[in-house]
């Protein structure tokens, strides 16, 4: 358990300091991804803290590192400045759906206009769990940082990452609860 923690820190510590490859990274892999070119090697040795978190433990954060990894994840969530989580689903329906924009097809099946895929949780009749504050406020994080509730996932962190902006992931979220919208009125597309 102090292992852990003091390699944490280490990691830490040497992504500060700018160090040239995270000590998780042996020499030889180093000059692996260093033979990958600049651009390259810049993104897998100089990582976020957070992401060089789950990448030292592999995706599986042990105990003693998860509950500060969480509540650090919820610190960096941020909402509209109208203070609503629900925004007009007609405005959410071609960011779910456009490639270019959410791609939330491409990971979950539920979308009524495009086939979904198989990566993520099925959000078909997501609609049926309401429209409460509780239910707006875990669908607006979960998509605004994901790692907020499912540390070192392959979502997408909209919100954190600058993808989607507050308002347009409210959206979102009324594309996926509205009763009205079409994600909960007509079926989903399936192969």
């Amino acid at each position: 358990m102090r292992r852990i923690y003091l390699l944490t820190l280490l990691v830490l510590l040497g992504l500060a300091l700018g160090q040239t490859g995270p000590s998780y990274i042996d020499a030889e892999l180093q000059r692996l991804i260093q033979a990958g070119g600049q651009n390259y090697s810049n993104i897998l040795l100089k990582q976020a803290p957070d992401q060089a978190l789950c990448s030292i433990h592999r995706n599986r954060l042990p105990a003693d590192v998860l509950g500060p990894f969480i509540e650090a994840q919820r610190q960096t969530i941020k909402y509209p400045a109208d203070g609503k989580l629900m925004g007009d689903w007609k405005q959410g329906d071609p960011i779910f759906n456009t490639l270019a924009r959410g791609n939330c097809f491409s990971c979950h099946v539920g979308s009524p206009r495009n086939i979904g895929g198989n990566v993520g949780p099925s959000l078909e009749k997501y609609g049926q769990r309401g429209t409460s504050e509780a239910v707006q406020k875990y669908t607006y994080e979960v998509i605004y940082n994901t790692w907020a509730y499912f540390p070192c996932t392959v979502m997408y962190r909209f919100g954190h990452g600058g993808l989607l902006k507050p308002e347009e992931i409210a959206h979102v979220v009324a594309y996926l609860l509205d009763p009205a919208s079409d994600f909960n009125t007509k079926p989903a597309l399936k192969r």
